[in-house]
């Protein structure tokens, strides 16, 4: 089953959505404008405070749905379905992003429906549809194009026929591909849905959510670029075999890893210098460390009390998770978040350390690698980035087929098993 996500619109992150394996909505309030407020991927919530009531500018624009749709999920959004409702007196709108593969699998109707059950259930009277094909900009095939809006158009008049009043009204219906604008028209009820062109589609530097990010100071999500370093400096770890008596702090250690990890970056010809090697030390305790499993569910716990959060029972952290609506994610550990984006960098480091380790740097890079996965898919299902979860899941079982915590993470993601927080709450 498709999982979703969902993220306050105007938020770097994916939020929840129906349970559906591989779609990513993104549900909460959006503001184009908006202030930060708590977050929940994919979540951090933007919404302005002074004017809660502000909508998305031209939710029926291609060009101004992409461009909040990647403020929110801090990612580009790419071959996906995206929904953004209208909301209700008191409740906000939300927008979520399903991925092509899945909707067009074998249980995409079925999920469909419930994925709009579920916007009509969270406020959703009303949504606007945009099918996205590539990036929206990518050139593709014409044939492809059309073959792509018009199968998406049809299933979507599909289901909100199906579900009639328990679903929410298709306002819009539009399609963003090969640079252009594109108009979904289904002749008659039940019959094939064309796709027109409808003109130029406006790069994301062009439109007013873009600027009225910039005005606010919002980060502007980019594609990541691959960067050599964090390879390097995995193949040239000596790491230490792991103590399972350590008494380590593993979020200090993650500290001194990061501080490490941004010296070499400043100065990367450092790498192969006594100083360097010194850096380096640094993250090999961090990876030493976290392949001990008491610590990693450490780290976990440490991060769900950053910044000051109430401390956690170790022994009940994903229970409380699971039952404390007040427990919310940090902007620090959000998709695009300074300790996400270093845990993500600190897995890429383990991944090359992986491949370059002899036999006894193999013994503590494969589990470093491995808890830094876990910790991963649960700071994402966390934020109810249950595609981002989900994907790394699938990595985690592929590369570690014995891993006793993938069954469990895939359950999490996969039921889904949803945080006790809500984006849009």
């Amino acid at each position: 089953m498709p999982r979703p996500t969902a993220s306050p619109l105007g938020s770097p992150r994916e939020a929840t959505s129906p349970p559906h394996r591989g779609s990513v909505p993104i549900l909460g309030p959006w503001s184009p404008a908006g202030g930060r407020i708590a977050q929940g991927r994919d979540m951090t919530t933007n919404i302005s405070p002074a004017d809660p009531g502000r909508h998305l500018r031209g939710p029926d624009d291609p060009a101004e749905l992409l461009a909040e749709a990647r403020l929110c999920l801090h990612a580009v959004p790419e071959d996906c379905l995206l929904l953004a409702g209208t909301g209700t007196p008191g409740t906000p709108p939300l927008i979520t992003r399903t991925s092509l593969r899945d909707l067009l699998g074998p249980r995409g109707p079925d999920d469909l429906r419930h994925h709009l059950a579920l916007l009509r259930a969270r406020g959703g009277a009303g949504v606007h549809a945009l099918v996205v094909v590539g990036d929206g900009h990518l050139s593709v095939p014409g044939p492809l194009v059309h073959d792509m809006l018009g199968r998406v158009g049809a299933m979507l008049h599909a289901a909100v026929r199906d579900l009639a009043l328990a679903g929410p009204r298709l306002l819009t219906l539009r399609g963003a591909a090969d640079s252009r604008r594109w108009e979904l028209v289904a002749d008659e009820e039940g019959g094939p849905v064309r796709a027109l062109s409808a003109g130029p589609l406006r790069e994301f530097s062009g439109t007013h959510a873009a600027a009225s990010a910039v005005l606010a100071g919002r980060p502007i999500p980019r594609p990541a670029p691959s960067e050599p370093l964090l390879g390097q400096v995995g193949r040239s770890l000596r790491l230490p075999p792991p103590d399972l008596a350590s008494a380590a702090d593993p979020g200090r250690l993650l500290d001194e890893a990061g501080t490490a990890l941004a010296s070499l970056r400043r100065e990367p010809g450092r790498l192969h210098e006594p100083a360097g090697m010194t850096e380096c030390e640094h993250i090999s305790q961090l990876l030493a460390a976290l392949a001990v499993d008491r610590l990693h569910w450490e780290l976990l716990a440490q991060l769900v009390e950053h910044d000051g959060a109430p401390p956690v029972d170790r022994e009940t952290l994903l229970q409380e998770l699971v039952r404390d609506p007040a427990r919310r994610p940090h902007d620090d550990i959000c998709a695009g978040g300074r300790v996400y984006v270093l845990l993500e960098e600190m897995r890429c480091v383990a991944g090359a350390a992986l491949e370059g380790a002899g036999p006894s740097g193999r013994g503590t890079a494969r589990p470093a690698w491995r808890a830094l996965t876990a910790l991963l898919v649960l700071l994402a299902w966390w934020n109810h980035r249950f595609a981002t979860a989900g994907g790394l899941v699938d990595e985690l079982r592929e590369r570690e087929p014995d891993s006793t915590l993938a069954p469990l993470l895939k359950r999490m993601t996969d039921t889904p098993v949803f945080p006790a927080w809500w984006p849009s709450s």
